[in-house]
């Protein structure tokens, strides 16, 4: 029988938890941005609204062309060959919606949906973690004032993709296969490799079967069970939804593959990618080229894919590998923010990093002071993180 003393205990428990997943995101979200626009005012006239504008580099400028006009049926004007059908659908539209509910200006409403979307990453990865408050200290310093920080409060896909993924794992955690399925759904319409936490999905099943022992073979043992058909079958609803839309309007539902062409993104043999970042050494000083720092973190990230099996978590080992490896086929272009927001191995890095207090500390001070300094970099254009 519960004693009074005991509830009491228990709720006071509860409050201080819910009050550490609510305060930290928020906490690091005000000193986040307190560092990167300081970074940004270093040299600049303070401006919010051109501080903004400063963070919209490389893709940025097509969610925003997206969230405003939509998709052509032809190639971009003035950009011969290039259309805007590489970039998937869903973070736009969300942008777009928000836009239009809060009458805002495009980039300030890409920047607000990304900036919510990266706090409830934050939140889902509170039960992912255990619980655990200085692993979950350093993802949200991570995601919300780290040094790719701005990755997640500008205009990117990643915090979209981070909390979808997040909230499949979260789903998965406790065998709710049809939330597994919806949330899978959307993440592949959010980028292609989305596509693949399906893949997460059919192990989680398969050792849930095994666990269980039936006594007859998988393939019988799923077909009685129709919520996990379902789930696995409505997994990849947003790639297929995308592809009827391009068919209709453009004439080829596989134009998000074949335009990668004019982007520069040709077929290519990974390893030898991954070499010649490596091998380019700069031409003056100790600090790493571009291409060096993409293919460490493509081989950082690699990796953690294999410490991700090593711990027996193989479905989000495979996906990982899958969200590397597959970009890397066609060069390192924005490999760092692909493997920076990968969201099993933030979580996972946030586990090993926090067992230490001393190493908790450091860390932590490391990520907010690397985000002055990278995004002073990356705004004044010396640094090429995409």
């Amino acid at each position: 029988m519960t004693t009074e003393p005991a509830v009491k205990l228990k709720n006071r428990s509860r409050h201080r938890d819910l009050a550490i997943v609510i305060a930290m995101p928020l906490a690091f979200l005000v000193i986040g941005y307190g560092l990167r626009y300081g970074a940004y005012s270093f040299g600049h006239t303070p401006s919010f609204a051109d501080y903004l504008q400063s963070l919209c580099r490389w893709d940025c400028s097509w969610y925003v062309r997206i969230a405003t006009d939509g998709y052509d049926g032809y190639p971009t004007a003035n950009q011969t060959n290039v259309g805007r059908w590489a970039f998937f659908p869903l973070y736009p539209l969300m942008v777009r919606t928000v836009g239009t509910v809060f009458q805002l200006e495009i980039l300030s409403a890409a920047v607000l949906t990304s900036t919510v979307l990266a706090c409830a990453a934050c939140l889902v990865a509170w039960p992912l973690l255990g619980k655990d408050s200085r692993a979950y200290a350093l993802l949200c310093a991570y995601v919300l004032s780290g040094p790719l920080s701005f990755h997640f409060t500008s205009v990117l896909t990643e915090p979209l993709f981070l909390l979808l993924t997040s909230c499949v794992l979260l789903a998965l955690k406790r065998s709710n296969y049809l939330a597994a399925g919806a949330f899978s759904a959307l993440l592949s319409a959010t980028r292609l490799v989305g596509v693949f936490i399906v893949l997460a999905s059919l192990l989680k099943i398969y050792q849930d079967y095994r666990l269980q022992r039936p006594g007859k073979p998988f393939a019988y043992w799923i077909l009685g069970k129709p919520q996990i058909l379902v789930a696995i079958l409505i997994s990849p609803a947003g790639l297929f939804a995308y592809m009827l839309y391009l068919r209709v309007t453009v004439g080829d539902g596989l134009a998000f593959g074949h335009v990668q062409r004019a982007f520069g993104r040709v077929a290519g043999n990974p390893i030898l990618f991954l070499w010649e970042g490596l091998s380019a050494v700069p031409a003056e000083g100790w600090i790493p080229s571009p291409p060096q720092w993409s293919a460490l973190v493509a081989v950082g990230g690699l990796f953690m894919c294999v410490l991700l099996a090593w711990r027996r978590q193989y479905g989000a080992a495979l996906f990982c590998t899958l969200c590397i490896v597959l970009p890397l086929f066609t060069n390192l272009a924005s490999i760092v923010r692909y493997v920076g927001g990968l969201a099993p191995i933030l979580l996972l890095g946030a586990q090993i990093l926090s067992i230490r207090t001393d190493v908790f500390i450091v860390v932590l001070l490391l990520l907010l002071a690397s985000c002055y300094l990278v995004t002073q970099a990356w705004i004044g254009g010396h640094l090429a993180l995409v």
